[in-house]
């Protein structure tokens, strides 16, 4: 019989030792704020982002490259001859050399040229708005991965105290057979309840490391690599009424990332649209040329030209009033986003505020059946040991305990998840946006509200 009970007792103990070997003692754990510090300044997502910014910016120049000064060059140098009979009154000449310089500025083009340099800035400040929502979404994923591996790592807890309890309850049941108060079946079942317990462990563990490498690759590490560990426990988090009266605040502002971002597009709109219609009226520029031409270097024609040059693109086919429809058609859609995510955020903060209150009554109610639940167990596996209740019962007690754990602990990663969702709404916004009234708030009244 102690044979037996050392068997047991040995698969309990390697079972543990192949859930701490999951955790090599080299391994370096970090810490939440550190874990997102490495991932912007080192994953791959985050030089993707400004690499796009980039390319916006480069597309904002292209916008008002026709708004700035001209200059074109031009030269040319010919070796000149036939096989014809020479001309008495007139010499061919053997080469010619050219060269020609020209410059032209816009003076007016109906509007177009002060409002691509406004679209200019806007796009530039989108460019801006771009890296900011971008490392608001790899901070809340990083968030998130951390959070989950938390969470797994808690449920391991969880599972491996259960273990612990399977392993004394076929203990318990051994001893009270020797004692002749219970029969092989409950050794056999303790047996049983002790190899369920041992699966659900060994599937967890793997969940666990799922997490761990998905959270390493949320920074932008290897998964061949060694990897980090996240720090800390899922029950600490900080008073979230206070970031909800900074949320309350933003928005009646309008200082809401999505909110600035969505202005900024709605403007830009706007811009496309006067623009677009600007096409159709006549542009005026300065233009100016200088040309020198001849056969030799010390004999050439000079000659220049200095003027004003009117361009009225009459009638293009119906080119210019497409290119309007289709611009208003953008800025109708982009003043309905804003005004959509303007109510879709303000439902969304109604919501945060009525789920803190219900995560913190849930939370104080579970902790309080967490206890009840331990309590309810010890006091059952007593009465077990003393004969007063069966294996059953017993096991239907151990089974409320671990619910009531995990219950907690899914509570607790749920409202790490919404503490995420409010950080992520109240990101920074880029000093060239954040400078109070915007454009489209000063326009209130006038062209877009009678485009609507």
């Amino acid at each position: 019989m102690l044979k037996n009970k050392s068997l047991y007792q040995t698969t309990f103990l390697c079972s543990l030792f192949s859930f701490l070997s999951m955790f090599p003692f080299s391994a370096h754990a970090i810490t939440r704020e550190a874990a997102i510090q490495y991932a912007l300044e080192k994953s791959e997502s985050m030089r993707i982002i400004e690499e796009s910014a980039k390319s916006v910016r480069a597309e904002a120049q292209k916008i008002t490259a026709f708004t700035k000064p001209q200059l074109s060059v031009e030269s040319l140098y010919l070796e000149m001859g036939d096989n014809s009979e020479p001309n008495p009154f007139f010499e061919t000449p053997d080469r010619n050399m050219s060269a020609e310089i020209a410059g032209s500025q816009l003076l007016f083009a109906g509007g177009r040229i002060w409002r691509s340099l406004e679209l200019e800035k806007k796009l530039w400040n989108r460019a801006d708005l771009h890296c900011s929502t971008g490392k608001r979404d790899i901070v809340k994923g990083v968030k998130m991965a951390f959070d989950t591996v938390l969470l797994e790592q808690a449920v391991l807890d969880i599972l491996t105290d259960r273990l612990r309890q399977r392993q004394n309850e076929l203990d318990d049941a051994k001893d009270l057979r020797e004692a002749g108060m219970v029969t092989s079946l409950d050794v056999r079942q303790a047996m049983l309840n002790l190899s369920f317990a041992q699966d659900a462990l060994k599937e967890e563990e793997t969940s666990y490391r799922e997490a761990l490498i998905d959270f390493n690759l949320s920074l932008g590490r290897s998964g061949e690599e060694e990897p980090w560990i996240p720090e800390g426990k899922l029950e600490e988090i900080p008073n979230m009424d206070i970031l909800l009266g900074r949320l309350k605040t933003a928005f009646s502002n309008g200082n809401l990332l999505d909110i600035v971002a969505k202005k900024n597009q709605a403007d830009a709109a706007e811009l496309s649209y006067e623009i677009a219609k600007g096409e159709g009226l006549p542009a005026v520029a300065l233009v100016a040329s200088g040309k020198t031409d001849g056969e030799e270097l010390d004999e050439t024609d000079e000659s220049w030209n200095l003027g004003i040059q009117l361009n009225w693109n009459i009638f293009d086919g119906g080119l210019v009033r497409a290119k309007t429809a289709s611009a208003l058609s953008e800025l109708r859609m982009a003043d309905e986003e804003l005004k959509k995510t303007e109510k879709m955020l303000a439902g969304e903060i109604e919501k945060i505020g009525i789920t803190i209150r219900s995560f913190e009554e849930r939370i104080r109610l579970q902790r309080e059946a967490v206890n009840l639940s331990r309590q309810n167990y010890e006091d059952a596996r007593e009465q077990y040991r003393a004969g007063t209740i069966t294996l059953t019962q017993l096991g239907d007690f151990s089974l409320g305990y671990a619910e009531a754990r995990f219950i907690l602990q899914r509570l607790f990663f749920s409202q790490r998840g919404l503490l995420n969702n409010t950080e992520a709404l109240l990101e920074e916004i880029p000093l060239s946006e954040n400078s109070g009234e915007t454009v489209s708030k000063k326009r209130s009244g006038s062209l877009r509200e009678n485009l609507n």
